[in-house]
């Protein structure tokens, strides 16, 4: 059962993305989808690319928010119903993985165990899988 210090650490994080530097981040992040090696490879790894940077921070904000709940100090259940995006950056991640294969390196670990564990996750994620990422 979900306690009012796990609502506020769900609103707290909501607030977190409400800022506008990783608004913009989740705004290129959700809009990146690389055509090519090069590009996918640069965009993972060249320090110098604000998409790199704005990749950097929204993965690692989720990782963050998942190993709070992976390290158990928020309800899981409450948290799984509210980290879609967070189970998107990992789908993600894991696509452009498979689609780049040692390219891609960028990997959400956290995210992962999270979602390997916790089957509201899983049944969310099959949703994103069907809705962003079928014909991909």
């Amino acid at each position: 059962m979900a306690s009012h210090a796990d609502a506020d650490l769900i609103l707290k994080l909501y607030d977190l993305r409400r800022e506008d530097v990783i608004r913009a981040a989740r705004k290129a992040w959700m809009a990146f989808e690389p055509q090519d090696a090069e590009t996918a490879r640069r965009a993972g790894t060249d320090l110098t690319l604000e998409l790199n940077a704005h990749i950097r921070q929204v993965t690692s904000y989720w990782e963050m928010a998942f190993s709070i709940a992976n390290q158990g100090a928020i309800d899981p259940e409450l948290f799984a119903r509210n980290c879609g995006e967070g189970l998107l950056s990992v789908l993600k991640c894991q696509l452009l993985a498979a689609k780049f294969p040692g390219v891609w390196t960028r990997k959400m670990p956290e995210g992962e165990q999270f979602l390997a564990g916790n089957a509201t996750a899983q049944a969310k994620a099959e949703m994103i899988r069907q809705r962003y990422f079928a014909s991909k």
